[in-house]
């Protein structure tokens, strides 16, 4: 049996370390949330493809490149993911995948859907594809369409939104050309109620358009040749997109922040450069 003094001891050792328990354990909690894992998320930019080898290079591939991409990305442990799974992983704390990896597609070529769409069935995967209206008017009008220069049509942006492999986002109406303006950023010298007024009737237009057509309203905006401005993001916030995509290379750091989604990089696929030393920037 232990003495009265012992006990007294024992007594005050055990508050001592209740006392330090309760003061150091919410510490501990916080030191083990800041220091969680973050999210890295690599982005891969294509745009056109085609098979005829004199016509590739930086800005056009070949579907053996597109499915040779996929096979190393599986291999390597990559699921691929769409914005719709990165939204709601940020806004209603949704799971993803270990490794996500994310494939665009710019433009909104023919080429996507005679030859990308295919290899992403054989494979299970899913790429976004962001569009620019007047393009796919134009291809809508003239009908006869050849996967060498064509654009997708408005049924084929449908069933694209229908399918379980594609996801359709905003790359502007018409803005997505060089002129006095450079994509969709503000012009030296220009008001900035015209130019809100110049994007939202723009881009605004194409959202209208999507949802009419296809029942979807897109949520991304893709920057056109990825001119950004300071005035560009207010108004595309302003109008409800949850996130943008620029033309900035790097792997994206992600730890569930709203504002993380806005001017998220991707990597530029060009044709011919060899695949272990493109992915290998995914490492740095």
């Amino acid at each position: 049996m232990f003495s009265i003094k012992t006990k007294n001891v024992l007594l005050i050792l055990i508050i001592i370390m209740i006392t330090v328990l309760a003061v150091f354990t919410p510490a501990a909690n916080v030191i083990y949330t800041a220091s969680k894992p973050s999210l890295r998320l690599p982005i891969i930019m294509y745009h056109h493809v085609l098979k005829d080898s004199r016509k590739l290079g930086k800005y056009t591939v070949s579907p053996k490149e597109i499915e040779g991409d996929i096979i190393y990305l599986k291999q390597h442990g990559y699921t691929t993911i769409v914005m719709e799974d990165l939204i709601n992983f940020v806004y209603n704390g949704g799971e993803l995948p270990e490794k996500p990896i994310m494939l665009t597609f710019d433009d909104g070529y023919y080429s996507n859907y005679v030859y990308a769409l295919p290899i992403l069935e054989k494979y299970d995967c899913k790429a976004v594809i962001s569009i620019t209206g007047d393009y796919i008017d134009k291809s809508t009008e003239e009908g006869d369409l050849n996967p060498a220069y064509s654009y997708l049509t408005w049924d084929l942006v449908k069933e694209l939104t229908e399918s379980d492999y594609v996801e359709i986002q905003n790359h502007s109406y018409g803005m997505h050309e060089i002129c006095d303006r450079k994509g969709c950023a503000i012009m030296k010298g220009e008001g900035y109620d015209d130019y809100s007024k110049k994007m939202i009737n723009d881009i605004g237009r194409l959202q209208e358009v999507i949802e009419g057509k296809t029942g979807y309203r897109p949520t991304t905006f893709t920057y056109p040749y990825g001119f950004i401005c300071v005035e560009c993001n207010k108004i595309l916030k302003d109008m409800g997109f949850l996130a943008t995509l620029s033309c900035y290379e790097g792997v994206n750091i992600l730890t569930g922040k709203e504002d993380e989604l806005y001017e998220l990089k991707r990597f530029n696929r060009p044709s011919g450069i060899n695949r272990e030393k493109f992915f290998n920037k995914f490492n740095k």
